[in-house]
């Protein structure tokens, strides 16, 4: 009878076949045939003796984006999934929190369920950390990055600059398109609720729409977070 044996970096067949995460070392007189599923790349294995076997080897996500509404629960799905990392990186984006007492205790809320062996790096410069190696990163939040980023183009005051602010999140992007780290960021989707009175509020919803819109279409998983229940979309 063949044996199958699975492990982190895929699987074996009778010691001999090799099924890597994402391809193939053949062994003679096994027949292999790879289909690519929802689920990860599926092998499809006829033995030398004529059994059939059958291993998925998950998919890897090196890019996801955790969406959803304020207190959904999305920072603590984010943080679940690269719990298994202790090298992971935490990449606040809303500052340090000194000049607002209630903020500061949000912040140190979050500290206190991370791992201890967790990093922190506290910026909105997030291009060079994407382009550069190292450990997995946890980016919280895209929305606070975006508030920042506007801070600094002075897009509240004058409109016309929102072209900067577009440009910058071009170059998030590309950066997030082409890292090599394995990467978790948080957003929120502000879009939903009622039309903002005021200009200012509605550029700023239009451009957290272009932001999610633009890293979505660029992740291989995108989650929604609802009421402390996370969905794929």
């Amino acid at each position: 009878m063949a044996e199958l044996i699975t492990g982190p970096d895929g699987a074996v067949v009778d010691g001999v076949l090799r099924l890597g995460i994402d391809g193939v070392v053949g062994a003679a007189g096994y027949e292999v045939t790879t289909t690519r599923t929802p689920s990860g790349l599926r092998y499809d294995i006829r033995t030398p003796t004529g059994e059939q076997l059958s291993w998925t080897a998950p998919a890897v996500a090196q890019r996801t984006l955790v969406l959803g509404g304020a207190r959904s629960g999305k920072s603590t799905e984010a943080e679940r999934l690269l719990a298994g990392h202790a090298d992971t990186v935490y990449v606040a984006t809303g500052g340090d929190g000194s000049a607002d007492p209630e903020w500061a205790e949000r912040i140190a809320l979050h500290r206190a369920r991370r791992p201890a062996s967790w990093g922190l790096v506290e910026t909105i410069d997030l291009v060079p950390l994407l382009e550069s190696p190292g450990p997995p990163l946890l980016i919280d939040c895209f929305t606070l990055w975006l508030a920042r980023v506007m801070d600094e183009c002075e897009v509240w005051t004058d409109h016309s600059r929102a072209a900067e602010v577009e440009r910058r999140i071009e170059h998030l992007a590309e950066a997030w398109t082409a890292t090599t780290r394995l990467v978790v960021a948080v957003s929120n989707e502000v879009g939903s609720g009622v039309v903002p009175a005021d200009a200012g509020t509605r550029l700023y919803r239009d451009l957290m729409g272009r932001v999610n819109a633009t890293l979505a279409r660029r992740s291989e998983t995108v989650l929604w977070c609802v009421a402390g229940r996370t969905i794929a979309i």
